[in-house]
């Protein structure tokens, strides 16, 4: 019995489409590493190219450095480039790894609309 032709299916690239230069990522990381506040991050920002911070994120939630670099660079790019450059599934993990947290009124809110119940140090 004959068919027809077999059919190709293409599916779309969801990961990444550009990796980091490790000649600029390494300089990066060991600059960040002195980076204590979200202020002396920001300055540190400026200074680098835009295609490198997602890796950076990405290289530096892998390793041991301060959270408040990582927090400050995901808000830096944003949910939608992180997704462009990192990959939808890259993206979301260190989103929900460095999420946003409030504390309102004896609860801490998430961002990512997770509750938990949170005591009050009341002195």
């Amino acid at each position: 019995m004959m068919h027809g032709p077999q059919r190709i299916h293409y599916q779309p690239r969801s990961g990444a489409s550009y990796e980091a230069p490790l000649d600029l990522l390494v300089p990066a990381l060991m600059r960040m590493r002195n980076c204590k506040d979200s202020l002396q991050m920001l300055v540190l920002l400026d200074t680098l190219p835009e295609m490198l911070l997602p890796a950076l994120a990405q290289a530096a939630s892998q390793k041991n450095y301060p959270a408040v670099a990582v927090k400050t660079i995901i808000k830096y790019c944003g949910p939608a480039y992180l997704d462009r450059t990192l990959g939808k599934e890259r993206a979301r993990s260190l989103r929900a790894r460095y999420a946003d947290r409030e504390v309102i009124s004896g609860w801490e809110v998430c961002s990512l609309t997770k509750i938990t119940e949170m005591p009050i140090n009341k002195g």
